[in-house]
């Protein structure tokens, strides 16, 4: 079986706090695996690294034979990420913010066709596209 992630000696510091400690896995095509630790173990971090949204200061990765940091874009058509945090403007509206995930992927599926689908029995926010996410949360 083909390897889906392969990550070797990746460390990464924040000052002199030593976040990932030269950590190397694998994983193969079609398994779930799991990061687990306490907080402040270093898991999401590890993640951001692997993707490549936060820079190593070591180590080398390749998730889908991509390398994260110079093939991203294509990276991100082929995975589907949840980050922890989100860093999105203050009062972004729902339209704004599905224009610009979809933006991330070669062949988006159309938004405002599943946000009908999502909420028919709810406020849709095909014809409400200009409601601030603020006030949906």
């Amino acid at each position: 079986m083909q390897t889906a992630i392969k990550v070797e000696q990746l460390s990464k510091s924040y000052g002199n706090l030593l976040a990932i400690d030269q950590i190397s896995l694998s994983v193969k095509y079609g398994t779930v695996y799991g990061l687990l630790g306490a907080n402040g173990a270093g898991k999401s971090t590890t993640i951001e690294c692997i993707l490549g949204t936060k820079k190593a200061d070591s180590g080398t990765v390749s998730v889908l034979g991509l390398n994260p940091k110079e093939d991203r874009r294509r990276l991100f058509q082929n995975v589907g990420v949840q980050f922890q945090e989100n860093n999105y403007q203050p009062e972004i509206k729902v339209s704004e913010l599905c224009d610009e995930t979809a933006c991330l992927y070669k062949a988006p599926a159309d938004w405002k066709t599943l946000c009908e689908k999502f909420m028919q029995s709810k406020i849709c926010l095909v014809e409400n596209a200009n409601v601030y996410l603020l006030y949906l949360l």
